[in-house]
């Protein structure tokens, strides 16, 4: 059993948490400080900081890793430092003071930065993956010490798919951790590598060009920032109804009782609900009725 001092925020950091407690000593978590959050911007503890408080266990929110906080870790006596999804830099007396393991959502060297889950999703792969890497100075091409892959044909939104590669990182930072002395660590392919940054609000917009193009980013952007037009109306449940045929941009093909088809350059997609600007969800057969658009007429 290690030792360990666990630096994460969101859901996925906690979820794969929650796993290597079972097997491993947490002794101390550090998470970001609360952050404001919906219109009235109160302030909203981190998933990690929610569990950190249910088991009473040692916590730190820094707003920047200085040596105060090293040295307070290092009363600590722990094995590693692990880090899942912490959202700063490590400092190199960090990186030196203790093994700093990363586990990171994607198949390195590929997608290194801040969204690779997005971004899987985004480029249609259809095999994800989780890395553990020893950290080193600069965005994540340190040392891999283990993967762990997930195959599937199905289409996951974010949400299912962070909850399978938290399942999964969760197992391979376990197993990390126990065999770190027996790993023999794999230097990365830099010439392989590429980058995903950070999500943009206005990533989010979408056109009627491609309809498989638009689910895909509707699953990448369940989330956050969503997916919607450029009149700002959110199509907050959509489904890809085909890839094939071609269609004038935004038609209404046929109003159903459950939802709408609309047509696409190429394909079509059945939306369902939409959220206009400022306002509840409503059904899309409803926001058709609103608008008086009938079969013919240009969803907007």
């Amino acid at each position: 059993m290690a030792k360990v001092v666990f630096f994460g925020t969101p859901a996925f950091a906690r979820e794969v948490l929650e796993i290597v407690a079972l097997e491993h000593q947490i002794v101390c978590i550090v998470t970001q400080p609360d952050r404001p959050f919906g219109r009235k911007q109160e302030l909203r503890a981190s998933e990690v900081k929610e569990y950190a408080l249910q088991y009473h266990i040692p916590l730190f929110q820094p707003q920047t890793l200085d040596q105060k906080l090293l040295k307070d870790l290092q009363a600590l006596c722990a094995d590693f430092f692990l880090v899942v999804a912490f959202g700063q830099i490590f400092p190199k007396a960090f990186l030196d003071f203790l093994p700093c393991i990363n586990i990171h959502a994607s198949i390195l060297p590929e997608l290194r930065g801040a969204s690779p889950m997005q971004e899987m999703i985004l480029q249609d792969q259809k095999k994800f993956g989780v890395s553990a890497m020893r950290m080193e100075e600069g965005l994540d091409c340190g040392d891999i010490l283990g993967m762990s892959c997930l195959d599937t044909a199905q289409d996951l939104d974010l949400n299912i798919l962070a909850k399978k590669l938290a399942q999964i990182g969760g197992n391979l930072a376990s197993h990390v951790l126990k065999h770190f002395s027996c790993i023999a660590p794999l230097k990365q392919n830099h010439c392989d590598a590429s980058i995903c940054k950070k999500i943009k609000k206005e990533q989010g917009e979408v056109t009627f060009s491609e309809a498989r193009k638009i689910f895909v980013k509707f699953l990448a952007f369940a989330q956050w920032p969503s997916v919607f037009l450029s009149n700002g109306l959110k199509l907050s449940k959509i489904e890809l109804d085909s890839q094939e045929g071609h269609f004038l941009e935004g038609e209404i093909l046929e109003i159903l009782d459950d939802g709408v088809l609309v047509g696409c350059q190429k394909g079509k997609i059945k939306i369902l609900e939409v959220q206009p600007p400022s306002k509840q969800k409503i059904r899309a057969v409803d926001y058709l009725h609103g608008k008086r658009l009938r079969v013919g007429d240009i969803f907007c």
